[in-house]
């Protein structure tokens, strides 16, 4: 197998706490938050365990971002009483995303918590259950991508497995595939590659599509089966791990027709030569961000067309 060699765009200081989000916002900026209490993420019934939206007692959480090695911000938030698994900017202001929700009666949770950056709640949203993937856009766009059980259950906001929404909450697209695209079934991937340029992969055929606009203008039949995350530039694609190889990386040539044609597959490894075997994976634009122990790490379609491309 070829490989790639990769050198650390960020090294973290040992801190405390449990990291609870790994994300790239849309100026390349890494977020990370860690929440600094025993987490309560799970409760167990009859020996089933099933996902809690709110902790017994309020978490507290530390939101970092950081750009070209320099530190944009350092917030502590107190006392929020949803689960928090995703952290996006949002225009001057921060998203903490708790993936699930439930409905009462009519109502669904408010698991969309807008803060200022001096650590202010300043509104909550609801942005539906099942939630894999949170994204934003530098004009204050939330994208969100759902899994099987929010698309499949009772609540209205997931159903159509990808769905866009202005910063107030309200929804501004939902995901409405014309054949030969089929539904969603399971939203596994998301790339917003610009304000207005979406792109995503999805079970149960795993097409690549691209959106513009809130617009399906192009897709493509990949040979790449259960990514969860990818990178785009202009006619490539680098996939990210998958059903059979989780983390080997697939350099696609997206073809005038629907088809992908595979230029090369490759594993990374780090700046010691071993293998390079991320906790996290995420793909923004043209990159792919892995996060390792304390450590993140970038893979640009750039980098691998330069070593793998004849």
């Amino acid at each position: 197998m070829k490989t790639l060699q990769l050198w650390p765009i960020l090294t973290l200081e040992p801190g405390e706490g449990k990291l609870v989000a790994f994300d790239i916002g849309p100026d390349r900026a890494v977020y990370l938050l860690h929440a600094l209490k025993p987490l309560d993420y799970r409760r167990e019934d009859k020996g089933a365990s099933f996902a809690k939206v709110r902790p017994a007692t309020p978490q507290h959480y530390r939101a970092q971002a950081w750009l070209d090695g320099a530190q944009l911000l350092d917030l502590s938030i107190d006392n929020e009483p949803y689960n928090v698994h995703a952290l996006q900017p949002l225009g001057e202001d921060l998203l903490l995303v708790c993936a699930r929700s439930t409905r009462h009666g009519g109502d669904s949770d408010l698991n969309g918590r807008v803060y200022s950056r001096s650590g202010r709640l300043l509104r909550e949203i609801a942005l539906g259950d099942a939630i894999e993937h949170v994204q934003t856009t530098a004009r204050g766009e939330i994208w969100t991508a759902y899994f099987d059980e929010g698309i499949s259950t009772d609540h209205p906001l997931s159903w159509p497995g990808l769905v866009a929404f202005d910063r107030q909450g309200t929804p501004v697209y939902r995901y409405q595939p014309q054949a030969p695209l089929d539904v969603i079934a399971d939203c596994y991937a998301l790339n917003l590659a610009s304000h207005n340029e979406a792109w995503t992969c999805y079970y149960t055929d795993f097409p690549l599509v691209q959106l513009r606009d809130h617009r399906i203008v192009r897709h493509w039949n990949v040979p790449v089966y259960g990514a969860h995350a990818f990178a785009v530039y202009r006619s490539h694609a680098l996939f990210a791990g998958g059903y059979d190889a989780r983390h080997t990386y697939t350099l696609l040539r997206l073809d005038d027709g629907p088809g992908a044609s595979v230029v090369a597959m490759f594993d990374l490894v780090d700046e010691h030569g071993e293998p390079l075997q991320a906790e996290l994976v995420r793909g923004r634009g043209d990159t792919v961000y892995l996060h390792r122990d304390d450590r993140v790490y970038a893979c640009d379609i750039h980098q691998a067309l330069s070593a793998f491309a004849n």
